[in-house]
Order: C-alpha cells, then sequence, then structure tokens
C-alpha cells in the first residue's frame, strides 16, 4: 500500500512520520511533492505545509498543486493530516476546503473523519469531541481551557459535523459508537467516525477493509494508527549536538510552565515589536550567546501593539529561526508552536526529514537533511504536547563536546 500524508502543520507532520516509523514503514517527509524516483524505495512518505495558518485562497492553491503532483504516484490512501483538535475556520487553515480541494482532482471512493485520537486524549463520542487539557481532565472541545480560547482558530462547537458543515462540507454521516461497536452498517460518504479507544481503531481498521479505494482519510495521527499498529519503538539517543536552542512561540499554559520550569538556560525575552521591525537586535543576542557556547531559551513576549497578525508574527520569527538554523550556531533546535514550527522548517528548506526517536507522545525527534548532506536534529512541539520538565529533558542529552 503507498501510504502519504499531507500534514497542515510540522509538528503534526512529524508526529505522523514517527507513527509510521514506529510501524515499522520505511518512510521520509518533505516540504514539496517529491518525485517518483526520490520515494522508490518508500513505503509512505509525506509531505509537511503551513496550511494550518494559510488563508483560502493561498491554501486552495497549495492543495491543487500537492493533488496534482500525487496522481503520478496512485496513493491508495492519502491522509490529509490536521490537528486532533480539529481547529479551523472559514477563512485561517480551513480543513474543508483542504478535503473538497483534494477530493475534487484525486477522486477518492472512500472519504472518512476520524474524530479522535486516544494515545493524546483525544476522543470522539456521537460525533462530538474532547480532548484532555493541561489539569488533566477531559473537557468537551467548546469548554476546553485552550482550544475555546486559541487565538487564531478558537473553537466554539464540538460537534464535529456542525464544525465542517460550518466551513463548508455539511452533509458529513456518522458512524457512531454503538454501530462501530455493534456491528452497523457504513452511514454512507463521506462519514465521520467515532473512537474512544485502541479497539474502536481495531474495529474501524475491520469495519473498512472492503471499501473501495483509493481512500481519503482525514484526522490526526490516529489515522496512520489505525492504519498501522506500532511493532517498534526507536531507542532516545543519548546524546545529542550542542549547543540547545529553544523557542517558544506557543502562548498555551503548558509551554508556559514548561518555560518556567527550564533551568540551565540563558533566557532571552524577544520583543514581539523588534520581530515586527525586522531589528537585527535578537538575532545577535542569541547568535552571540549560542557561539558562547550557552544553550538558550527565548520566549517571544506578548505584547500585542506590533500590529502583525498571529500569522505574521509567526513568519517573522520562523525568518529568524531560519537564519540562525542556516549557520548552524546550534547543534540541536526545540520549536514550541505549531505554526512558527511549519514556517521555520519551510524557510529552511531541508531537503528531507527522518524521524529519529519519541521523546514523549506528540514529541519527536527528527533530523532535517540539507542539500549539503548535513543533518540538523529538530524536536517540534504543540503548545499542548509535552512534560514540564521537557527543555530540561532535551538539555542534559546534549553532549559536553561541542564537536
Amino acid at each position: 500500500m503507498r501510504y502519504v500524508f499531507v500534514a497542515d502543520d510540522f509538528t503534526g507532520a512529524s508526529d505522523t512520520l514517527a507513527t509510521l516509523s514506529r510501524a515499522g514503514l520505511k518512510t521520509r517527509l518533505y516540504l514539496a511533492p517529491p518525485t517518483l524516483a526520490e520515494v522508490r524505495d518508500l513505503d509512505a512518505f509525506g509531505i509537511a505545509t503551513a496550511a494550518r495558518s494559510m488563508e483560502r485562497g493561498a491554501l486552495t492553491a497549495t492543495m491543487q498543486h500537492i493533488a496534482e503532483s500525487l496522481k503520478p504516484h496512485a496513493p491508495e490512501v492519502v491522509h490529509l493530516k490536521v490537528c486532533s483538535t480539529f481547529d479551523s475556520s472559514v477563512e485561517i487553515g480551513n480543513i474543508a476546503t483542504a478535503m473538497n480541494v483534494l477530493s475534487e482532482s484525486l477522486a477518492p471512493a472512500t472519504t472518512v473523519v476520524l474524530g479522535g485520537q486516544p494515545s493524546l486524549g483525544r476522543y470522539c463520542l456521537f460525533g462530538n469531541l474532547f480532548a484532555r487539557g493541561g489539569d488533566g481532565n477531559v473537557h468537551r472541545i467548546d469548554r476546553h481551557p485552550v482550544m475555546q480560547d486559541h487565538p487564531v482558530t478558537p473553537m466554539h462547537e464540538a460537534d464535529l459535523r456542525r464544525h465542517f458543515a460550518g466551513l463548508g462540507l455539511p452533509n458529513l454521516a456518522l458512524l457512531d459508537l454503538l454501530a462501530l461497536r455493534n456491528g452497523g452498517s457504513l452511514p454512507g460518504n463521506p462519514m465521520l467516525c467515532d473512537v474512544l479507544d485502541e479497539s474502536d481503531q481495531r474495529a474501524l481498521k475491520d469495519k473498512l477493509a472492503d471499501s473501495p479505494f483509493p481512500q481519503l482519510w482525514v484526522g490526526p495521527s490516529s489515522v496512520a494508527e489505525t492504519c498501522f499498529p506500532a511493532v517498534s519503538q526507536p531507542r532516545v539517543p543519548d546524546t545529542l549536538p550542542g549547543p540547545l536552542l529553544v523557542f517558544v512561540g506557543s502562548r498555551s499554559p503548558m509551554t508556559a510552565a514548561q518555560v518556567a520550569a527550564a533551568t540551565g538556560f540563558a533566557k532571552v525575552v524577544i520583543p514581539a515589536g523588534s520581530l515586527a521591525h525586522r531589528s537585527d537586535g535578537p538575532y545577535c543576542q542569541l547568535r552571540e550567546l549560542l557561539a558562547s557556547g550557552h544553550h538558550v531559551l527565548a520566549v517571544l513576549d506578548e505584547e500585542l501593539g506590533h500590529g502583525l497578525s498571529p500569522a505574521g508574527m509567526a513568519q517573522r520569527s520562523a525568518e529568524l529561526l531560519a537564519q540562525l538554523m542556516a549557520e548552524r550556531v546550534a547543534g540541536t533546535m526545540l520549536i514550541a508552536g505549531g505554526d512558527t514550527s511549519s514556517l521555520a522548517i519551510h524557510a529552511l528548506a531541508p531537503r528531507s526529514i527522518d524521524y529519529t526517536a519519541q521523546l514523549s507522545p506528540g514529541v519527536a525527534i527528527c533530523t532535517a537533511h540539507s542539500t549539503d548532506g548535513k543533518g540538523l536534529p529538530i524536536i517540534l512541539k504543540g503548545g499542548q504536547m509535552g512534560e514540564v520538565d521537557l527543555f530540561d529533558k532535551v538539555r542534559t542529552k546534549i553532549r559536553k563536546d561541542p564537536s
């Protein structure tokens, strides 16, 4: 089976890359559609985009280009990888628009929206989405302490059928939990599927085994988990090259707790206004600290009077990080914030990305390969991912000898 995933941001792309790699598939991630020759020896491959932060026109153009580029590959399964919280809006990161464009070009015979990812504390029951919060409790998504007030795509509707209808996909049928567990028939196409635990994922795989191909699946990395259960867990490296640069563009409570808990770093607050006005100050400060061998934790401040949109500020942050990465003043980089991560990697434009190991659920170590063959360890995390001591956990793995 040729499995292709198209991810709406880079943190999600790296998570699906990790999931498929743990399932024993030879997998690689690209920033642009690869040629047939590039992926001839692969079982699956992914294309990472910044669709999550794109306005509708740019999103449509991006998905049209990807869809046309995928036709020669004739994939049996195309996985539109979206965030497990399904946050999206009509104008920004519209999941329904991406689905519609891919469907028009690739003409899938079966279309499935998988509504949960139990491995990350995301559950879909009778079409309603629930997510575990940083407080350890499970919340309906429109009452989730973070997602109900997301700065770009707040979730105000928990019923995913109503959510997708508002985005432009009004005809989503539901395979609810009772029908899934009691052998009910498939409700139609496209269909939204409930999932509460791993047994539901196995049942769904069996139920869809005879559904026609090609198939379009929409959802988080649980799609890959459903199609290909894990068979191995690569060992986390004992050491990583230094120095370490951690850049925090996320404003989530979990990331804030990780910043507060971090030790052993030179902590730098980056004024948002300095990035908005393209000041050289942040770049010079971070470069000097890293060149001196310091581990650096850079945090973008929350000042909002700079005049840029969240997407614009993520782009300026990405440009700063890409400049630092290109000069290789950091041996390992960790970026907290989905939009910033995606844009930074696209600005750096590596040839391809491979999975190395898993640090924690939703947080993978990958290696970005440049055209000169050199590799840079990168760790990308969404705002809500990782344990409180994540930054220190990475720092303690940096080898003392920078060579």
